[in-house]
């Protein structure tokens, strides 16, 4: 396991989704009222052909009949916004019709079908469907009670038989009655699939900018880690070389040179390191610029602490660790974090060890000193050993820091191998 940079998304979910679509679903998608009024349109165009044929029959006032048909359109204006009031508006107009039309039948449920598709894209399926079936079934119920169908014109012709009157008209109610309700029930069962098709693209889109927001605090995190060892780190090494400089110099000016120029290149590390890690925050989709030290390989940083006054030792068994970049900042961080705090927090200290091992599956890092059991007061805020804990649980593994059995302190990691991990050489003293 790997850690990788983590950047906020190019583009949103939103913008993803949209590109799947067509132009024409894209279009009406970011124009609602051409929808609106298009559905108008087409309610029209589809109940005009009922209209024209209840015009032409003597019983049925046809202006008032094209009225209802003309207002039903004119309430569908809103269905979006009051979905279930526009239902219950279409369904007492079409009520009127068929009280109209009589033993003719009725508008013909274009309207109801489209209020209920509203009322299924607004509401669960276990509301919008029991209300279909009700609708449809009370509107059945009034055309027959109302006289339809009328089959006093129906005549067989000679040498035909017969059809009984009771037996056609109910298989007529129930042809028309399965196409009604189907009708209703279709609408409100395509409208609840597209408010589920709605929800889940919202939750998607939400779990989109929930992972994109955690992106950020774990790159935030990551970057809040690297400068806290950056600064820690170079600020304590650098105090210790200016102390020691100082009483150096007055012995041995070949030696204070030698100090003082290590503490100039310690200062030249830790600005690098902060411009780097300021360019990390200020990057952008073209480039993704790794977070790795820039003070040098291990045997630098080792070198840099010795040179401000640590007697350290360096031992590494196994074979060589792996290339994984991430691996190998996280042991250096560890190795550097630890240092620090001995350069730091150690008294008295004549020995300071850093032994590294690596088995199977895991690489085993002790840094311990023999500092005097009582250490200077810590003045951090205890980031740093937090910071060791989250490098190494990217890798599984642990950190535990504490007074050693004789005397001094003791920081103990241990990480599990990344995968499919490279080999290449590691610093040997």
């Amino acid at each position: 396991m790997s850690q990788t940079s983590l950047q906020e998304p190019i583009v949103s979910f939103d913008e993803l989704a949209a590109k799947r679509m067509g132009r024409v679903r894209r279009y009406l998608r970011t124009h609602p009222r051409v929808v609106v009024v298009g559905t108008v349109v087409i309610y029209f165009f589809l109940a005009l052909p009922n209209t024209v044929m209840m015009a032409y029959l003597p019983q049925v006032p046809s202006a008032f009949y094209l009225l209802l048909t003309v207002s039903i359109g004119l309430v569908l204006l809103g269905r979006r916004k009051a979905p279930l009031t526009v239902l219950s508006i279409v369904f007492v107009l079409e009520f009127v019709g068929i009280l109209i039309a009589g033993q003719s039948g009725g508008m013909g449920g274009v309207g109801m079908a489209i209020a209920l598709y509203t009322v299924g894209t607004s509401y669960s399926g276990r509301r919008a469907i029991p209300i279909a079936l009700l609708a449809g079934c009370f509107q059945l119920l009034m055309m027959v009670l109302m006289g339809y169908p009328d089959l006093s014109d129906l005549t067989a012709e000679p040498g035909e038989e017969n059809l009984d009157d009771a037996a056609a008209s109910g298989i007529l109610i129930g042809v028309t009655g399965g196409f009604l309700i189907g009708i209703y029930a279709a609408a409100a069962a395509i409208g609840t699939n597209i408010r589920n098709a709605r929800i889940h693209e919202a939750e998607l889109n939400h779990w989109a900018s929930q992972v994109s927001r955690l992106a950020q605090v774990q790159e935030r995190n990551r970057i809040a880690r690297e400068m806290h060892d950056v600064v820690a780190h170079s600020l304590s090494v650098m105090i210790a070389l200016s102390e020691g400089a100082r009483v150096v110099g007055r012995r041995d000016q070949e030696r204070s040179e030698q100090v003082l120029k290590e503490l100039s290149g310690t200062g030249r590390a830790a600005l690098a390191d902060m411009r780097r890690m300021l360019g990390v925050l200020r990057q952008n989709e073209t480039g993704e610029p790794e977070l790795k030290p820039t003070g040098g390989s291990l045997e630098q940083l080792l070198e840099g602490f010795r040179v401000a006054g640590l007697p350290l030792t360096y031992t590494y068994s196994g074979k060589p660790l792996p290339e994984d970049v991430a691996f190998q900042l996280t042991v250096f961080r560890i190795i550097q974090e630890s240092l620090t705090n001995s350069l730091r927090y150690a008294h008295n200290v004549s020995n300071v060890q850093v032994r590294m091992e690596r088995c199977a599956s895991q690489v085993r890092i002790e840094i311990i000193d023999d500092g005097d059991a009582t250490r200077v007061p810590s003045v951090g805020t205890g980031q740093g050993l937090r910071g060791m804990r989250e490098r190494v649980a990217l890798f599984d593994g642990t950190v535990n820091a504490g007074p050693a059995a004789n005397g001094g302190w003791i920081v103990k990691a241990t990480l599990q191998l990344p995968e499919c991990s490279n080999q290449n050489p590691s610093p040997k003293e």
